[in-house]
């Protein structure tokens, strides 16, 4: 057996790497989905600021919303990567690990995204929170 075989993974396995692909793909397009509804909302909270927030805090709420929608887009780009990669694990021969420590990297740079993302909806919601409430009103 040649040195590429023994890091050949079986049929059992590509099973496994096609419906990890697969739903890494689909989260990826909700992710672009997301980004897309969270930068449509921001545009139009600056160009039509809702009349039932303070004058102050639409621009505010609506540059939140805009800075929010880069976390999902680079999560969706690294996802959508990753899930043709761990294709290319089960559908390729030769390359298996290769492809699968893209893919994993590809991940750990999602997973990365959506916890900035995380980060961003907490800071987020704080500042609307303090905009919309201020003390002492």
């Amino acid at each position: 057996m040649g040195e590429a075989s023994m890091h050949e993974f079986g049929a059992a396995d590509d099973v496994v790497f096609l419906d990890l692909a697969g739903s890494a793909s689909r989260v990826g397009v909700a992710g672009y989905g997301l980004g897309g509804v969270l930068l449509l909302a921001g545009v139009l909270g600056l160009a039509h600021p809702p009349f039932h927030l303070p004058h102050h805090a639409a621009p505010v709420v609506a540059i939140i919303t805009l800075v929010g929608a880069v976390p999902p887009f680079l999560a969706a780009r690294h996802l959508r990567a990753s899930a043709v990669r761990l294709r290319a694990v089960a559908l390729t021969a030769g390359d298996d690990v290769a492809h699968l420590m893209a893919a994993v990297d590809g991940l750990q740079r999602a997973f990365t995204a959506l916890v900035a993302m995380l980060a961003l909806d907490a800071l987020g919601l704080a500042a609307v929170v303090a905009l919309l409430f201020p003390r002492g009103a």
